[in-house]
């Protein structure tokens, strides 16, 4: 279940921490859909929270909202925030990557073009922490430019992003991918592109 706090008036969306009953790991994501049914029921869709939800269910999970935004480069900004606080914590996180918008390599070449001194101390989760903190305004103008990529360049970026992060070893019973293949968008339509897609939630996990 959710522990559900009053959105503020002006909230475009927030960022949660998902945990289970024994707090023996965390995963930090956002969201823009305010509605309370998904606000209590959505407790994350990476790769990592899918196969939770698969093996386990989520009757055990806890979802606390830890900050709201106001806007897209906000609500960015304070999801890269939490994860990295979690980390910094000790906390094992669930989260893939960095957080922020996607796909992670256009953000990881942003921040190496604009925000270097962040970068750099990635890998000391206390460093990486304070750099953000620290250094703000450079991490959004780096998400700005990571969030301003062209079309087929996102979609080849997501692409990258989901055969390093996902479950490929099983075929895709929803769209029909093969073992090695991501998921695709519009997967029975023969006029629509087949965007990469994270995986669907039939998919086995091994």
């Amino acid at each position: 279940m959710s522990e559900q706090t009053e959105l503020p008036e002006g909230a475009i969306g927030y960022v949660f921490r998902t945990e289970p009953a024994d707090q023996s790991w965390a995963y930090v994501g956002q969201s823009t859909r305010l509605d309370p049914a998904h606000v209590d029921g959505y407790f994350g869709s990476g790769a990592f929270m899918t196969q939770v939800i698969a093996e386990h269910g989520a009757g055990g999970l806890t979802k606390r909202i830890v900050a709201t935004a106001g806007s897209s480069l906000e609500l960015h900004y304070l999801e890269m925030l939490y994860i990295a606080e979690a980390r910094r914590d000790g906390v094992r996180v669930g989260n893939g990557d960095f957080g922020g918008p996607r796909p992670f390599p256009s953000l990881q070449q942003a921040l190496w073009e604009v925000a270097p001194a962040v970068i750099r101390v990635a890998g000391d989760p206390q460093r990486f922490y304070d750099a953000l903190v620290e250094h703000r305004d450079l991490v959004e103008q780096a998400i700005l430019d990571s969030s301003s990529v062209p079309v087929d360049a996102f979609y080849a970026g997501l692409e990258r992003d989901l055969r390093a992060t996902e479950d490929l070893s099983h075929p895709c019973p929803t769209c029909g991918s093969d073992v090695g293949e991501v998921c695709r968008t519009n997967s029975k339509s023969l006029s629509q592109p087949r965007n990469p897609a994270r995986n669907h939630s039939k998919r086995p996990a091994s």
